[in-house]
């Protein structure tokens, strides 16, 4: 059963591709007690990493380079496109969660030196150390409720996923609430105390002086909480903002 919801979302993210610069409604993929919607998906990055790409409810996550250096902490990048999209029930439920998968590019500013051989274009000894710092992260992230729309994702336009600059990660929807950014960037300040930051690399020299700190750095990262968001769902249960759906 599984399957054929998968398989219907794809549908449905194939007739949102005449969209491509613009999110609609959640599409409806099924209809009566257990229906269900294909979500748009959004990503934005918050730190100079790249975030190459993932999936989410069986949906793709658009790959969404980073921010410059200099503007991490002041400025966030992203935005989605139609590369597919998630199942979603149409009624939010407390415990709902959706299994998200991404690969992160740490140091985008480091290539392999380019080598002028027939049939060559780059080092591949080079490409393949900076490919072994490619990171990769899953995780079952906690769904929390739609602003301003209840419990009912019909009334939200598509699914957002925040990458914060420790691995950290949480959600929100295309409301009302998505252009209201104070709390978003308290998650970014709160989420990179958790690690060390990563030195910059650019060249082959810097990760020489820099290895042993890359490899510690890596090995961190995979400690880490992928997910700020219970925090802030412990939150809303205390203030009692958590909506109940009137149909069980």
């Amino acid at each position: 059963m599984q399957k054929k919801w998968l398989g219907l979302a794809l549908l449905a993210a194939l007739q949102l591709t005449s969209c491509a610069n613009r999110f609609e409604p959640f599409v409806g993929i099924t209809s009566g007690k257990n229906r269900m919607y294909a979500a748009p998906v959004e990503a934005i990055e918050y730190n100079y990493e790249n975030m190459d790409g993932g999936s989410i409810g069986g949906g793709c996550i658009p790959g969404t380079p980073g921010v410059d250096d200099y503007e991490v902490g002041k400025m966030r990048y992203g935005g989605g496109n139609t590369c597919g999209a998630a199942a979603l029930r149409a009624k939010w439920t407390p415990g709902m969660t959706m299994h998200i998968s991404w690969e992160l590019l740490p140091y985008p500013g480091w290539q392999a030196r380019g080598l002028d051989l027939p049939g060559v274009n780059v080092d591949q000894k080079e490409e393949r150390i900076i490919d072994s710092y490619n990171e990769y992260y899953s995780t079952d992230i906690p769904l929390p409720p739609p602003p301003s729309a209840g419990d009912d994702f019909g009334k939200v336009a598509n699914i957002t996923v925040h990458f914060l600059p420790c691995n950290q990660i949480f959600i929100t929807y295309g409301t009302i609430e998505e252009g209201q950014q104070r709390e978003y960037w308290k998650q970014f300040a709160e989420s990179k105390k958790l690690c060390t930051p990563r030195p910059s690399i650019k060249s082959m020299a810097d990760y020489r002086k820099n290895k042993a700190k890359l490899d510690a750095i890596k090995a961190e990262r995979k400690t880490i909480p992928q997910v700020i968001l219970p925090r802030y769902i412990k939150q809303l249960e205390a203030e009692g903002k958590l909506p109940v759906s009137s149909q069980k």
